[in-house]
């Protein structure tokens, strides 16, 4: 096992180089909740990654990668666009990463393609990960909504897909279910963006970055599931707090039952004419939701995600997640959801 600190600094240094630019400066004073997108303000989208993009980036990592990285599709979108996904490494381990499950979640989808780029380098992380780990990455889990702007799928009928693992009313949510029941990951992790401009609570400062590590109630997991969780989360937290530049925060105490994640943990659904999985093969999975698009340059969006992702691959396969202190999860604050830009 590798000490906290060698963990943390390796998981800085290969953020850093995935993103190839140098670390932004921290927020400037403001009123809390700001800096704000205005009514009449553009926020261009040009250089978001769109569903062409993501085909095309797939294709040239893959061909790159020497044959380290192999693309594959679950299936087909409710418009017909394929299900991407991407596999690297060849460990025992198997770890889901998935991003943009809400269409307009936007830079989880550039953050995943640095990190399965850098997955297939020369860098001895990325070589011990791919020893140890499977990596399932999914990098845009729904291209409808990605290409539409918008939260929900578009057709047969406009589904939040982060609530239809029970009901199993979207092709994407039958083909990802599939590929997870085929895949039978581990660990899970997936990448979100909030809505809103939130606060840390009893303070002034931006909350940039929470951390989701139930989103069932812990009664709902197994010991093991909750530990894992609150291990992978810890890890996440520390890493960002050695980055320095993202106010940390927990995320609201939910109960969701139809989530992707949720079912993951508990199993015990299937889409018509499948058999439930009764012994869910997970014993983690959490979520990271990073400030949105217009708010900050699109790079330190990307390294909010990039740091501690890397930070817990990074974990996961030198065995040091198992042992992770979780003693300080408990003393995480949480956000205060503020009107942006209001005292």
């Amino acid at each position: 096992m590798i000490g906290r600190r060698t963990l943390l600094g390796a998981a800085g240094a290969l953020a850093a180089g995935l993103a190839g630019v140098s670390t932004a400066s921290a927020d400037p004073a403001h009123l809390p909740g700001g800096p704000c997108i205005q009514p009449d303000q553009n926020v261009s989208l040009a250089s978001v990654a769109g569903y062409d993009d993501v085909v095309r980036q797939l294709d040239r990592i893959a061909r790159t990668s020497h044959g380290l990285v192999n693309v594959g599709t679950a299936g087909l979108s409710g418009e017909g666009r394929k299900l991407l996904y991407a596999t690297v490494g060849t460990g025992p381990t198997v770890f889901w990463l998935q991003a943009r499950i809400h269409g307009n979640e936007l830079h989880s989808t550039e953050a995943v393609l640095q990190i399965l780029g850098h997955l297939a380098s020369g860098d001895p992380a990325a070589r011990l990960i791919r020893e140890k780990l499977t990596v399932v990455v999914l990098p845009m889990y729904n291209p409808d909504g990605a290409e539409a702007n918008i939260r929900q799928s578009t057709t047969p009928t406009r589904t939040d897909l982060n609530r239809d693992w029970e009901n199993f009313v979207q092709p994407e949510s039958v083909a990802y279910w599939k590929l997870w029941r085929r895949t039978a990951p581990q660990l899970s992790l997936d990448l979100h963006h909030m809505g809103q401009a939130p606060v840390v609570a009893g303070t002034n400062d931006l909350n940039q970055f929470q951390i989701g590590a139930r989103s069932i109630a812990p009664s709902r997991m197994t010991a093991e599931q909750w530990l894992t969780n609150r291990q992978m989360a810890m890890a996440s937290v520390d890493a960002l707090d050695h980055y320095g530049l993202a106010n940390v925060a927990h995320y609201p105490l939910i109960d969701i039952t139809n989530a992707v994640f949720s079912r993951m943990l508990m199993g015990g659904t299937a889409p018509a004419g499948e058999q439930p999985v009764l012994h869910t093969p997970t014993k983690g999975a959490i979520f990271y939701e990073v400030r949105s698009v217009g708010q900050k340059s699109n790079g330190q969006l990307e390294r909010l995600f990039t740091i501690p992702t890397m930070a817990v691959l990074t974990a996961a396969a030198d065995s040091s997640l198992g042992s992770y202190d979780v003693s300080g999860y408990g003393s995480l604050p949480f956000a205060v959801q503020e009107k942006c830009g209001c005292s």
